[in-house]
């Protein structure tokens, strides 16, 4: 996660000049920018999530690990985002940083658990 926000940070820093590859109006690239900033201030999110999700998988919890992250894109992101973009007025930045940030409930439903130790499942037999 440290590593994250180290790269978030530079990435944030740097995110007005990626769009200026590109031949493109300035409305453009100011909304590239602003993509770029909110995906680096979730990248120390993403890299938990994964953390939790790979710690679940490394215990034999296999199906957790599908309901995490398939299903939970299925049920909670894709009607979340439909949702915001339907039926409410929010411009195109917000909606994007909700749709975005609604994965801090995979954070703490990944993180209760690994603590907890749900995840840990003996996948060796021992020899009596």
């Amino acid at each position: 996660m440290a590593a994250c926000v180290c790269i978030g940070a530079i990435l944030a820093l740097l995110a007005p000049l990626f769009p200026e590859i590109y031949n493109t109006s300035g409305e453009v690239k100011a909304l590239a920018a602003s993509f770029i900033r909110i995906i680096a201030l979730c990248m120390p999110m993403g890299a938990f999530i994964h953390a939790s999700y790979f710690t679940l998988r490394s215990g034999g919890k296999t199906v957790v690990t599908f309901l995490f992250d398939s299903v939970f894109m299925w049920l909670v992101n894709i009607p979340f985002a439909y949702v915001l973009s339907r039926y409410t007025g929010l411009p195109i930045v917000p909606l994007y940083l909700a749709c975005q940030m609604i994965d801090l409930i995979k954070c703490f439903i990944g993180f209760a658990l690994v603590k907890n130790g749900i995840w840990i499942q003996n996948i060796v037999e021992t020899k009596p």
